[in-house]
């Protein structure tokens, strides 16, 4: 267990040493400044996805609120910056992500994991639209940053 804790937090330092910068530190807008891939942008959804989860399991609310703000923010930014994604009308992830507050606000464990579910459904349909179905998300299953993917390849 102690080796896979080590191996948790050696792979988030890793992930945070490569996000961007926050905003208030870029460049002026008309100068070169540094714009991340869509990649890059979904890798910190995906860890914000698990975060709630996590937060959410351990009845943390007031942190499960702050990374369900967080991880719209990043969806809105994503958006913005890739705006003729199949995939960028987030109308129906909105509607899921009030519903996940909704359960968050009424501190709601089962309302909550339901909404989840959801939320999850809907990072997959995403995938799905923009010709990734390879990419699948689910449930966080153990703590470590990626386990809320799934690896292995679709059985055919």
């Amino acid at each position: 267990m102690r080796l896979l804790q080590a191996f948790s937090c050696a792979m988030l330092a890793f992930l945070i040493s490569g996000l961007p910068v926050a905003a208030q530190d870029r460049a002026p807008q008309g100068s070169a400044s540094y714009m991340p891939s869509l990649a890059d942008m979904m890798a910190v959804v995906q860890l914000r996805h698990a975060k709630i989860w996590y937060a959410a399991n351990l009845r943390n609310w007031l942190l499960a609120d702050y990374e369900l703000r967080q991880l719209k923010a990043s969806l809105k930014e994503t958006t913005r910056l890739y705006p003729n994604m199949p995939s960028s009308d987030m109308t129906s992830l909105e509607k899921v992500a009030v519903t996940i507050d909704e359960s968050i606000k009424a501190r709601n464990a089962v309302r909550f994991e339901k909404a989840f579910a959801e939320l999850t459904n809907e990072c997959n349909n995403c995938h799905q639209a923009a010709d990734r179905a390879f990419i699948v998300v689910r449930k966080p299953i153990f703590p470590s940053p990626f386990s809320n993917q799934v690896f292995a390849p679709a059985k055919r």
